[in-house]
This record gives structure tokens, C-alpha cells and sequence, in this order.
């Protein structure tokens, strides 16, 4: 039975998260635009960014957590019943695994990291989402390569190493650097670091 919450049916993430969109190289530039104790700020950063994209899809996202621990995945999994596990142990070991839902909304996504966050390291992902035109800088509407991302409890999209700080990050195409400090400028951000090419998050 999947958890529900403001009489909404959590979402199940398709086995893989095969949903990724194809590109050509498979892979995006992500550029982190603020570091924060505070995870109420990254949503709401992410909120507002959300509402600066031409489309998106609220369902078209999903959050992931590593649980390294018996505990961890204990915790995880009875937060939200009908959450997916998959386990990365060698030679018969179950841990670690990733546990992986899917959000219809964002409320969910605030209650689901907010929990998640307190347990281990997690991160929810927007994908499926279109970065607007901007004229002024010769950029069409950009599908195929846009997503955000809020990190918890560390700096880098796959949530490798801890840090005591909430990473935002936006994807783009590789070498759109203007269109991504023209996102963070509409919503009083900047860029924080120069982006280094990603795998893809689903390469996990």
C-alpha cells in the first residue's frame, strides 16, 4: 500500500527510473545555486524556479535516498510504505541500497525530504520540465537536458559525501552557462561554482 498524504496517492517510480529523457551524450551540467543549513529555503528556491520554467510536470518527479545501515533503511521505508528499495550489496549483502519514491506534488516533496533529510543523505529531482526562451541570449526553450535538484545534507547530485548544507541545483544543456545564470538571476540566485559534466542521476 503506498502512503497518502492531503488525499493524494504517492507515486510509484517506474523499476530503473526508466522515465529519464534520452540524450545524445546522457548527460546534463549541473550548476549548484545555493548552499544552505536551512531546507526550507532550498524548497523555496526550488518552488520559485519551478514556477520561472514555461511547463512542468508536478508527478514528473522523485526522490532517492542511500540507506547504508539497517536502521536507515528501516526508518525510510516506514515513512512511506510502497516506497521502491534496490539494493547495491556485493556477494549476497543487501546494504547499501537506494530507496526511491515518487512525489505528485510538493507538498509531498517537502514532507517526503523533510523526513528523509533528518534519516540520511537524499535528494529529490525535477524532470520533467522545459527552461524557457530567452530571447535576449539567443536561447530556444530548453526540453531535452532541463531538471532540478535539491540535494540534502550534501554538495554533489549523487549525494556521495555528507556536508551540513542543502545543495539547489539546476541542469541545463552542456555550455548553456547564460541560461543558468539567467535562471538563478530571476529568482535573486547565482551560481556558485563553474559546473563540471554529470552522469546521469539514473546511472546511480
Amino acid at each position: 500500500m503506498l502512503a497518502r498524504t492531503e488525499g493524494q496517492a504517492w507515486l510509484r517510480v517506474p523499476e530503473a527510473r526508466s522515465f529519464w529523457k534520452d540524450t545524445d551524450v546522457g548527460n546534463t551540467r549541473a550548476w549548484p545555486v545555493l548552499r544552505t543549513a536551512d531546507l526550507a529555503e532550498a524548497l523555496s528556491l526550488a518552488q520559485r524556479l519551478l514556477s520561472v520554467a514555461s511547463w512542468y510536470e508536478p508527478s514528473g518527479c522523485y526522490l532517492d535516498a542511500w540507506a547504508r545501515n539497517d536502521d536507515d533503511l528501516r526508518r525510510l521505508t516506514d515513512a512511506f510504505p510502497g516506497v521502491n528499495v534496490t539494493s547495491y550489496g556485493t556477494d549476497g549483502a543487501d546494504l547499501p541500497a537506494s530507496v526511491y519514491l515518487g512525489a505528485g506534488t510538493f507538498a509531498q516533496v517537502r514532507e517526503a525530504l523533510g523526513t528523509w533529510a533528518d534519516i540520511t543523505r537524499c535528494y529529490v529531482l525535477w524532470h520533467n520540465l522545459r527552461w524557457p526562451s530567452v530571447p535576449d541570449l539567443g536561447l530556444a526553450e530548453e526540453y531535452k537536458y532541463a531538471e532540478l535538484q535539491v540535494a540534502c545534507n550534501s554538495h554533489d547530485i549523487h549525494c556521495e559525501e555528507w556536508a551540513a548544507e542543502h545543495t539547489v541545483f539546476v541542469h541545463t544543456r552542456p555550455g548553456d552557462d547564460e541560461r543558468v545564470a539567467w535562471l538563478a538571476a530571476q529568482v535573486d540566485a547565482r551560481v556558485r561554482v563553474v559546473a563540471r559534466r554529470t552522469d546521469r542521476l539514473s546511472a546511480w
